[in-house]
């Protein structure tokens, strides 16, 4: 396959991790488990049952913060009133500010999967591990280096030649030594090739530009 993504391309998603304060609530519906990891609309999802099974929507379309979910939404935050003391927690929420609260404690992290990855990568925070592309001139001579390819399990040595071919130049891999005497492997194509390669890892490896910090 030449290093190729098999036909199973990569998805980036976003998703979250539940805080502790969330704990009792979660596992009240068997929905806790360590280093958890829910789409946003999975999480919802319990906030919903939660608020069916405990009957907690009221008259006048606000719910009622019952303990578990007061704990869930506002446990461990400092809130302060106008006159700087601490402000009660609220007995009624609308939904809409509900829901917009309970993602939003939610940790967030990216989940990278598919590909040639053996398993799934997840990153703390909302951007997914990039690969840097840059250029620089050498000898009068432009190179478009592409590095870190090993975040995607992608072969160097495999990209090159498919870039060799998809830009009509000559492409090659060096070794960089790095502090500790680890070496990192870049892909060197002559010339300047940036987008030509940008638009190669979209559409042979399913990278969106959000995986490529491109410095060209």
């Amino acid at each position: 396959d030449g290093g190729g993504g098999g036909g199973v391309q990569l998805r980036v998603v976003r998703v979250y991790r539940p805080i502790e304060a969330m704990r009792p609530l979660l596992e009240s519906h068997g929905a806790w488990a360590p280093r958890q990891y829910l789409e946003e609309s999975e999480a919802l999802s319990i906030l919903e049952a939660h608020v069916k099974r405990e009957r907690l929507a009221g008259g006048g379309g606000l719910w009622t913060l019952d303990p578990l979910l007061a704990d869930a939404l506002y446990k461990g935050e400092k809130r302060a009133d106008g006159d700087g003391g601490s402000s009660a927690v609220p007995t009624e929420l609308g939904p809409k500010e509900a829901r917009r609260r309970f993602v939003k404690r939610l940790e967030c992290w990216t989940r990278v999967s598919g590909g040639l990855l053996e398993k799934a990568l997840h990153v703390q925070g909302d951007e997914p591990p990039r690969l840097v592309l840059t250029t620089e001139q050498r000898r009068g001579h432009h190179v478009t280096l592409l590095a870190e390819l090993s975040l995607y399990a992608l072969d160097p040595y495999a990209a090159a030649r498919e870039l060799q071919v998809i830009c009509g130049a000559t492409a090659k891999v060096e070794e960089v030594e790095l502090k500790g005497g680890s070496r990192r492997r870049v892909v060197a194509v002559q010339g300047l090739w940036d987008r030509s390669v940008c638009e190669w890892l979209e559409t042979r490896h399913g990278l969106p530009p959000l995986c490529v910090e491109n410095r060209a």
